[in-house]
């Protein structure tokens, strides 16, 4: 079988190497053939560069790359164009001159490619860099232009890492947009010798505040007609990555639509539009088809000091308010430079998605999108409240979790818990510490050792503070702080929560828990059947 593209983002190389190629052309050339300028937001790892990739050996006229594909029988002229592509998605320096001179290296490889240079700039030296940024990137496209009389195509891969990487530094951030605003100056103004331009980014462009004469670009982050150009739909897993969910299945010994159940839980129901359907993370599945085994790809290798930074700013930030967010579409756009909002953040990150879309109130209903991105937000969260050095870690505390849930043993998975709580430095004012620090804190430990947990399931009569799923069980938690547990449990009972999943073959156990602001953990606890 061909070989699954992990971390290969050059079109013409997975060509070459005959690795498999999940067709997106359809969709490339309905976007090429409809308008001049766009603009997409997606998260990191889901393809951004690699489609930029493609639609460089499309304009470049590389016919032959495209053999097979969709776009094969489409397009009719395939002309050469000229192509300027910069990407910034290789800088990972927070600090403004290696920044400066991150920058001026992209320009100096365009340069040299329409001959304005005799050599690509290289980050060793001292030699001083022109920040005319506005005027290089002009020379760049008028020398393309009248060398080749074509128009030329703009593409920009990660516009907005340079700004992500410096968001912890107000004053370095400013300064680094500064430089973008003047690099970017120039495009509206160079319409006419422009063929095309195509702009990725992780957060949407009025979040940014550089494109600020930029303002005729078709920004398609949220169209239901593009909803699939990056990741992996259902349909592609089943068609195109067929053979490889076969074999998984066979290391697993389930059958094949067993094993396409699995994949979706851990790894699918990102939706980047109303109405449209859903995608794997194309990152995490290509790993697990290849390592045929489940684990957290994604957020191992994606979670950004920026998000990092901004869950401490944001310290009283509540799992309840993770799932089931109402989100009308102008909160996307909410700008990050002075953070008060982190949920767009949070969506242009990956670790959010749209669940559904309310017609009525024209309003997205904002969630995670599956257990991966669930456990790894709780890991990124843990970092708030626990440090290294108390034996989170230990595989052994882990364990002894999960083993209680899988013995259907909740009285001793909270004599763990307990035990647990006990060794966490909590805030200083302990007695003011409010019931969702104890909250958060127990769901991320629970989601971090690899359970379903869910929390605040609406029901016709409230919301559960959290629900635990396994195999065997359905376990309903109820918490209270500095109450009792018999209170918690009674709550459960008043608002007959257990109705809710009274369909499943499963047992339910209600669980009423009080926390202690003065003992600092679980104080007691009561367990119904």
């Amino acid at each position: 079988m061909k070989q699954l593209p992990i971390g290969i983002q050059t079109f013409s190389e997975i060509i070459n190497r005959n690795m498999v190629y999940v067709d997106k052309t359809e969709l490339i050339y309905k976007m090429v053939s409809s308008q001049k300028y766009y603009f997409l937001s997606r998260p990191r790892r889901f393809g951004k560069s690699l489609l930029i990739s493609t639609l460089q050996a499309y304009f470049e006229g590389k016919k032959d790359l495209f053999k097979g594909c969709k776009i094969e029988n489409l397009e009719t002229q395939w002309e050469q164009y000229p192509v300027v592509d910069i990407s910034f998605a290789k800088c990972k320096s927070d600090k403004l001159d290696e920044i400066v001179k991150f920058v001026s290296i992209e320009l100096s490889r365009q340069e040299f490619k329409y001959g304005l240079v005799d050599k690509v700039e290289t980050s060793k030296g001292n030699e001083s860099v022109d920040t005319n940024f506005n005027v290089r990137l002009n020379n760049i496209i008028e020398s393309a232009f009248q060398q080749t009389g074509k128009q030329v195509v703009l593409l920009i891969d990660e516009y907005d890492a340079l700004m992500l990487n410096t968001i912890t530094d107000l004053k370095v951030q400013d300064a680094v947009r500064v430089h973008m605003n003047n690099l970017f100056s120039p495009i509206k103004d160079l319409d006419p010798k422009l063929k095309f331009v195509f702009i990725t980014g992780i957060t949407k462009l009025s979040q940014m505040s550089i494109f600020s004469t930029l303002n005729n670009l078709k920004d398609i982050s949220l169209n239901p007609k593009f909803g699939t150009l990056c990741g992996i739909t259902d349909h592609e897993l089943q068609t195109t990555l067929k053979d490889y969910v076969d074999e998984f299945a066979e290391e697993l010994d389930v059958d094949f639509a067993t094993m396409v159940s699995l994949l979706k839980q851990r790894y699918d129901g990102y939706h980047f539009a109303k109405n449209c359907d859903g995608v794997f993370n194309p990152f995490s599945l290509f790993n697990a088809l290849t390592d045929k085994d489940f684990q957290d790809y994604w957020v191992r290798t994606s979670t950004p000091s920026s998000l990092i930074a901004l869950l401490r700013k944001n310290a009283g930030l509540q799992i309840n308010e993770m799932e089931g967010i109402f989100m009308s579409s102008g909160r996307f756009d909410v700008p990050i430079e002075r953070v008060t909002d982190i949920v767009p953040f949070l969506y242009q990150s990956g670790y959010l998605t749209i669940q559904s879309y309310d017609k009525d109130f024209n309003q997205y209903i904002i969630g995670f999108p599956n257990q991966e991105v669930r456990n790894g937000f709780s890991e990124s969260l843990i970092k708030n409240y626990i440090e290294e050095d108390i034996g989170f870690n230990n595989d052994i505390f882990r364990r002894s979790v999960v083993t209680a849930i899988k013995e259907d043993n909740p009285e001793i998975l909270l004599q763990h818990l307990q035990d647990f709580l006990c060794k966490i430095p909590y805030p200083n004012d302990a007695a003011n510490t409010p019931e969702w620090y104890y909250q958060n804190l127990l769901y991320a430990i629970l989601a971090t050792c690899g359970l379903n947990i869910q929390s605040e399931i609406r029901t016709s009569d409230g919301r559960i503070d959290f629900v635990l799923f396994s195999p065997k069980s359905i376990f309903l938690f109820e918490f209270k702080l500095n109450k009792s547990a018999q209170e918690a449990l009674s709550q459960i009972d008043e608002k007959d929560y257990a109705r809710k999943f009274s369909f499943e073959d499963r047992k339910i156990w209600k669980i009423g828990v009080n926390f202690s602001s003065e003992k600092r953990t679980v104080d007691e606890w009561k367990i119904e059947k």
